[in-house]
């Protein structure tokens, strides 16, 4: 184990080591955000509408997602869909972002956490490993999950379709208690993994992507 890496800041704490995904609360609560400063326009969702999929007249027409089980479960890292990076295999996305983390600093970090059979365990195990963690993480966590995203999305060609099946709905991580890349339980948090599906969506839209695929589930 490397020794010389500093030790990370004991008030910093990255919004996706709380994340449940796996619907697995990690007993740990997000004390900052990457980047407090200036925080991007957020989507509201009321607790009442969460609860009953009503959807509001003149509003964009907006997909949850969230929950092993439900549709759309597959916009999720922790997704059983495998990533291939750099010639390198990875069980999830979950797994590629999470050993993201120690690249390229720490690679042999990198390959244990590739290594895990699920990606609740590379999740886990990269925040045991935090110390860690790479120094620029929270200004460069969210260019690393476009490509995750990417890597994810056009290996998968029925995952891609099922993307640009969506329009233009706004997608939404309904998770509860990560108010980074969800929206968190009050339903105003940033939703960045949401926005980083929309970017991949407009981008593959660009690139001449075309689907028929229509949306089979609007939560609200």
């Amino acid at each position: 184990m490397p020794m010389d890496t500093p030790r990370k800041d004991s008030d910093e704490v990255d919004a996706m080591d709380v994340d449940a995904r796996d619907e697995v609360e990690v007993e740990e609560q997000t004390a900052s955000e990457p980047h407090p400063q200036q925080p991007p326009p957020v989507i509201h969702i009321s607790a009442a509408g969460r609860k009953s999929g009503q959807r509001d007249i003149g509003r964009p027409r907006r997909i949850l997602f969230y929950h092993r089980g439900q549709p759309y479960y597959e916009f999720t890292n922790f997704s059983p869909h495998e990533v291939v990076f750099e010639g390198r295999t990875y069980p999830t996305a979950e797994h590629l972002f999470q050993a993201h983390k120690f690249l390229p600093t720490y690679p042999q970090l990198a390959e244990r956490i590739r290594e895990l059979p699920s990606s609740r365990a590379a999740l886990q195990e990269a925040t045991r490993l935090s110390e860690y963690r790479r120094k620029d993480w929270f200004d460069v966590n969210i260019t690393v999950m476009d490509t995750v995203l990417e890597a994810k999305f056009t290996r998968h060609s029925y995952l891609r379709r099922m993307l640009l099946g969506t329009g233009d709905s706004v997608l939404i991580e309904n998770s509860p208690i990560d108010a980074f890349w969800g929206v968190g339980q009050d339903g105003k948090g940033r939703n960045e993994l949401g926005k980083a599906l929309m970017r991949l969506r407009d981008k593959l839209r660009h690139s001449g992507e075309t689907n028929s695929m229509q949306p089979f589930c609007d939560y609200q």
